[in-house]
C-alpha cells in the first residue's frame, strides 16, 4: 500500500478525470494513470508505490497533472 501522500495525489488525478489502473504488484509500479484526453492525451504515468521519498513521488504526480491540458475542468 502506498504512502498517504501518494494516495492523496492519486485522488487528485481521479478528481481531474484521470483513469487509474492498479498493476497488481508488478515490480515497483503500484498503478498506471491515464489522461482523460484519450489517444491525443498525455503519456500514461507509472506511479511507484514504494519510493524512497513518498513526498517527491506525490509532487511528481501533481506536476504531471498541472502540465496536462485535458483535465475534466478544462474540457
Amino acid at each position: 500500500m502506498p504512502a498517504k501522500e501518494i494516495l492523496a495525489a492519486i485522488r487528485e488525478l481521479e478528481a481531474a478525470g484521470w483513469r487509474i489502473k492498479l498493476t497488481g504488484g508488478h515490480a515497483h509500479a503500484y498503478a498506471i494513470a491515464y489522461c482523460p484526453g484519450g489517444e491525443r492525451g498525455c503519456k500514461p504515468i507509472n506511479i511507484n508505490g514504494t519510493p524512497r521519498v513518498p513526498e517527491h513521488e506525490a509532487a511528481w504526480i501533481r506536476k504531471a497533472l498541472a502540465r496536462c491540458g485535458h483535465t475534466r475542468e478544462q474540457q
